[in-house]
C-alpha cells in the first residue's frame, strides 16, 4: 500500500507554500526564512520556485526536496516562533 498524505501543493507570491494534504488540512507555509540556508538558496530563482510538484510525499523543487514530516516540523517551528 503506497502511503499518501500531501494532495496538492502551489508555490504562491512572496515565497508562501500552500500545501493541501489528503486530510483536508491546508498549510500555508512561508518560506522567505530558510531562502538564506544553503539548501533553499535555489528557490529564490522564480523559476525553480514555480517548480513545486508533489508524488503526495514529498514536495520537490527541481533538486530541493521536503517530506511531509520535515513540512510540518518547519510550520511547528514557524508557529512557537510567533508565540514568543
Amino acid at each position: 500500500m503506497k502511503r499518501r498524505y500531501i494532495l496538492e501543493v502551489k508555490a504562491l507570491d512572496e515565497y508562501v507554500l500552500q500545501v493541501d494534504f489528503i486530510s483536508g488540512s491546508r498549510l500555508m507555509l512561508d518560506m522567505k526564512p530558510y531562502l538564506d540556508k544553503i539548501r533553499f538558496r535555489s528557490l529564490a530563482d522564480p523559476q525553480v520556485w514555480n517548480s513545486a510538484v508533489t508524488n503526495g510525499i514529498f514536495v520537490r523543487f527541481g533538486n530541493v526536496e521536503l517530506s511531509h514530516d520535515e513540512l510540518l516540523s518547519m510550520a511547528e517551528q514557524e508557529h512557537r516562533a510567533s508565540n514568543y
